[in-house]
Order: structure tokens, then sequence, then C-alpha cells
């Protein structure tokens, strides 16, 4: 770039202009620098400065923006794009973690032995679950992407950086017999009995279903259409689900059916019976006054009624995957359980759940016998 010269002064006139890079907004910032006495010393400043520009080094104006500032900023960005859930998570890993040990470096100075020791802190002082180390690294390191794409940095540091092994966990399924005498169990033993019944029968999420209305279900022609959610503390119904393919029609059974005609039978009464205190929301899942139900509300009936039965210790969110296995048990295909439980993609079904799948080679060979040759 070139030097300029400034006629109206007499002295110390010269100055140029560098390109620093890109701002938070992804616009392209430039740096004036005023006062030089030659041309020649305004070029060999420039020189210099596009000098340390391109080795890495950042000038006075990058390096004043602090990590912390800019992923407050990415953050508010990245909002459109993603679940009310995985903000407020992402809102918790920042705050509690990410910015008390990197919130205050400059961005530009962020270097891969600053999150090295990051991890360090997070596996000795804060004794994290691996699992949870790797869901905060994913933040830091999705963010510092963004950085790397506004030039903000020369690299992401995160890259590479060695994450502690996550154990493998087993999934933990219910038998067919077990699922069957448990769902017998808890019929009529409490008004959210329907939440389990219909996560083993649809593999539905638990927000999904404590966010499900009577709207979004054809008792006729039996089917539910997942269209909205309940956040994870209860106090807000949000539009849409987890991702595009969570939005989704899931057939149900004739006893599924029944269970919720009977189940709707309840609500009717009490909401008959309710006083002007009554909300109605048109939730499948609610409180006796008609209000959202907190997951932390349903999870203490669901230890409760597995205590009362004495059933294997399972999660809620194992209900889903026991869904999962009683299907492939079945031979039902992969294509239609990814479906019903609304993953992205058929391949994430079937990393999740292939050790489950029967032996097809078996089948496929005995198939060919029986075609071929009528044995």
């Amino acid at each position: 770039m070139p030097v300029y010269e400034d006629k109206k002064l007499k002295k110390n006139k010269w100055w140029f202009e560098v390109e620093l890079g890109k701002n938070l907004e992804g616009k392209r910032v430039r740096k004036k620098q005023r006062g030089f006495r030659t041309k020649k010393e305004a070029e060999r400043a420039m020189v210099e400065l596009q000098h340390q520009i391109n080795q890495g080094g950042r000038p006075l104006d990058i390096s004043r923006v602090h990590y912390g500032d800019f992923l407050q900023e990415w953050l508010e960005k990245k909002r459109s794009s993603i679940s009310l859930h995985t903000e407020r998570t992402y809102q918790v890993y920042i705050k509690l973690h990410i910015l008390p040990k990197l919130g205050s470096v400059p961005i530009a100075q962020l270097t891969p032995y600053h999150i090295e020791s990051f991890v360090s802190h997070l596996i000795r002082d804060k004794q994290l679950a691996p699992e949870t180390i790797h869901r905060i690294l994913s933040v830091v390191h999705t963010s510092l992407n963004a950085a790397e794409r506004l030039d903000l940095v020369q690299k992401n540091v995160a890259r590479g950086i060695e994450k502690p092994r996550v154990p493998h966990r087993e999934l933990q399924v219910w038998d067919p017999e077990y699922v069957g005498q448990f769902l017998t169990h808890i019929k009529g033993r409490s008004r959210y009995s329907i939440a389990f019944y219909l996560a083993v029968m649809t593999g539905m999420r638990q927000g999904e279903i404590l966010g499900l209305r009577w709207s979004d279900i054809e008792l006729n022609g039996g089917i539910i259409r997942i269209q909205q959610t309940l956040s994870h503390d209860g106090k807000q119904l949000i539009a849409g689900a987890k991702t595009a393919g969570s939005i989704r029609s899931v057939t149900i059974s004739p006893a599924t059916i029944q269970m919720l005609q009977e189940h709707r039978q309840l609500i009717d009464q009490e909401r008959a019976a309710g006083d002007a205190s009554y909300q109605h929301h048109d939730l499948v899942v609610c409180t006796s006054r008609g209000t959202p139900t907190s997951g932390r509300a349903i999870m203490k009936v669901w230890y409760k009624l597995l205590q009362e039965h004495q059933a294997p210790p399972i999660t809620f969110h194992d209900l889903r995957h026991t869904h999962a296995s009683l299907l492939l048990r079945q031979g039902v295909h992969i294509k239609v359980v990814s479906e019903r439980l609304g993953h992205s993609t058929v391949s994430m079904t079937l990393n999740r759940y292939s050790h489950l799948l029967p032996n097809m080679q078996s089948e496929a060979a005995r198939g060919l016998d029986e075609l071929l040759f009528g044995i």
C-alpha cells in the first residue's frame, strides 16, 4: 500500500493506511498512522506493521479484543441456529468454566498452552466428567473456528488438543418381557405414567413428551405430530424441536391410543372441575392445575416407580433406547427406526444401535438358499 502526503500540513505530514483484517461483524478493518516527518519514515513504519500482521502479530486494535468479549458476541450470533436448551447449556459452560480461565486473555495471544492448561484445570480442579469436558471444549473449538474465519487469530489453537478419554458406556435397555411387566405395573399408579408409556412406545424425547399437546395427536388416525418441546426447567414451551429432523410424525399402536384416551378423561375431568386458577395449555402431560410439568418432577415419580417395582435402574432417556432396541429385535428397518427417533441421519442411528441389529448376514445367506434352492 502507498504512503500519502497531507499537503495541508507544514510538517509531520506523511501517513499510511493498512488493512488489519475483519472485525467481529466480518467487516474489513483499516488502520491509519499519521505524523511521519518523511516519506521514507512512513514507508518503513508501514512495512514493519505489515510484517507484524503477516507473521501473526496483531496491532493494538485487535489485540485488545479479549476472548471473553468475543465469546459472548459469538454466542449472541449463534442463538438463531441453536435450540434454547443448547444456548442455555453454552451459557453455563461459558460463565462457570471458560470465562474464569480464558476470558481475560486477548484472543490474538491465545496459544495451545492456554487450552491445554484449561483442560488440565477442568480435570484436576473441577473434576468434571470426560463427557462434560468434551462438550466445553467443543464450545471453545467452535468459537475459535469463527475467530479464525474473521482473521482475529492466525489459527484455531484448540485444534488438535488432546482430550480426556471418554469411557464407553453400554446402552441400558430392558428386555421385552420386563418392559411389558413394568408398563402393566405403572398403569394408573401416577398421572405421569403416560409419559413413561409414551417414551417406550414412541421413542420420543422427554422434552417432546412434556411439550406434547392434544391437538398434536390424531387418535382416530393413530398419529402423533411432534411440533414443540418443553424446556428442561419446565418454564417455556418452545415451538419446533431439537433439530429439523426432530419435527416428525410417529404412528402409535391401538394400545397406546387406548392409554391416551383413558388419560384424557382424567385431564378433562380436572379441567371441568378446576377454578379460575386452572391454566389450559392443551398439554397431554401436565400438573393438576394444567401447567407444564418440569423434568425434575417427572424424574421424582420415575425413580419412585422403579423402586416400587424393584426394576433395574435406567434413566428416562434409556426408555428411548429401549424403544429402538424393541424395534430392531423385530427386524424393523433401520430407516424407520431413525425416522421414529427423529435422528438427522440414518448413520447416526446405525452408530448408536448397530450392535443391537440381528445377524443380518446369516439371514441373507439363508434367504438365498430358500430363494434359489427351496431349502
